[in-house]
C-alpha cells in the first residue's frame, strides 16, 4: 500500500482543538453540591448616651467603664491605649451617694482632694500636681462648668486621665493639667424610659430630695430629654454648719443616621453657712 499524506489547514487545526476542549469540558465530572454554611450570630450592644457610638460598656458590677474619652481620639477602650485612665459610672455615684466630683475621685488612689487658697473650691491633686475645678472639662470642653463645686447628680460619668494630656485635650484654661485631667459626661436620655425619685436624711438632720427623668420620642426615638432636679437643705454633722443645694438641669438630644444634635441647660446654687476651714 502506498502511504498517504494528510495536510490540515490552520483553520481546521483550530476547530479541532476547540472541539476537543469542549468535549473534555462536557465529560468532566460535576462536583457535589455542598451544604450552605451558617454564620455565627453577632451581638451588638450600644448606648444612646453622649456619642454616636454610645458609651463604653462597664465592667461587671457596673461601677467602672471599660473605656472613656481621650480627647481628640474619642472613646477608647482602656486595653487599646497606652495611656492610664479610669472611668467611673453613674452606678458608682448612686451606690456611694456621692455629693460632688470630689466624692467620686476619692475612689482613685492617684488623686487627692484638697481646698483652694482661702476658699472652699474643690482642688484635685493628680500625681502630685494640682488640677483646679476651672480645669475640668465638660464632655471634652473647658469653661462650661460651675466654679468650685459640681453636683454629682448632673453627671453620667467621671473620667480621670493620668499624665500630661495637652496634646489630647488642649491647654487647660487655668494652666493645670500637668499631672492629669478630669472630664465629666452629662446625662442623656437612654433607650429605655427612666423615672427615679430619691429621698433621704443625713447626719445633722439634713434632708434630700432628687428626681431623674429620661424619655425618648418621635420616629425611631430620635428626640430625647433628660431632666434632673435636686434639693438638699439643713444642718450637717458639724455643729452649727449648714448646707443647701439647688440643682435643675435639662438635656436635649436629637439623633438620626446623618445628624446628631444636643443641648444642655443647668442651674446650680450651693451654699455653705458657718463652714469649718480645711
Amino acid at each position: 500500500m502506498n502511504p498517504r499524506n494528510f495536510t490540515l489547514s490552520p483553520f481546521a487545526l483550530a476547530a479541532f482543538l476547540l472541539a476537543s476542549s469542549t468535549a473534555q469540558a462536557q465529560t468532566a465530572s460535576v462536583p457535589a453540591t455542598t451544604e450552605p454554611q451558617v454564620l455565627q450570630s453577632i451581638t451588638v450592644s450600644a448606648s444612646a448616651d453622649a456619642s454616636a457610638a454610645g458609651l463604653p460598656v462597664a465592667y461587671p458590677g457596673g461601677q467602672v467603664a471599660r473605656g472613656g474619652r481621650l480627647g481628640l481620639l474619642g472613646n477608647t477602650d482602656v486595653m487599646d491605649t497606652p495611656f492610664n485612665s479610669t472611668n467611673y459610672t453613674q452606678a458608682l455615684i448612686q451606690d456611694q451617694q456621692s455629693h460632688s466630683v470630689a466624692d467620686v475621685l476619692q475612689n482613685d488612689p492617684s488623686v487627692r482632694v484638697a481646698r483652694g487658697f482661702g476658699n472652699y473650691q474643690e482642688l484635685y491633686m493628680i500625681r502630685g500636681f494640682a488640677v483646679s475645678s476651672d480645669d475640668i472639662a465638660y464632655n471634652g470642653l473647658f469653661g462650661l462648668l460651675p466654679r468650685q463645686f459640681v453636683a454629682a447628680e448632673l453627671l453620667e460619668r467621671v473620667e480621670v486621665f493620668r499624665g500630661a494630656n495637652t496634646f489630647l485635650n488642649g491647654a487647660a484654661p487655668g494652666g493645670g493639667g500637668v499631672g492629669g485631667s478630669i472630664n465629666l459626661l452629662p446625662k442623656r436620655a437612654g433607650n429605655a424610659p427612666l423615672t427615679q425619685i430619691t429621698a433621704g436624711t443625713e447626719s445633722g438632720g439634713q434632708t434630700y430630695l432628687a428626681t431623674d427623668i429620661g424619655r425618648r420620642f418621635g420616629t425611631d426615638n430620635a428626640m430625647g430629654i433628660r431632666i434632673n432636679a435636686v434639693r438638699r437643705d439643713g444642718d450637717t454633722a458639724v455643729d452649727r454648719e449648714q448646707r443647701s443645694l439647688s440643682v435643675l438641669s435639662v438635656a436635649l438630644d436629637y439623633r438620626t443616621s446623618n445628624v446628631r444634635l444636643s443641648a444642655d441647660a443647668g442651674f446650680q446654687e450651693h451654699k455653705l453657712t458657718a463652714p469649718r476651714p480645711a
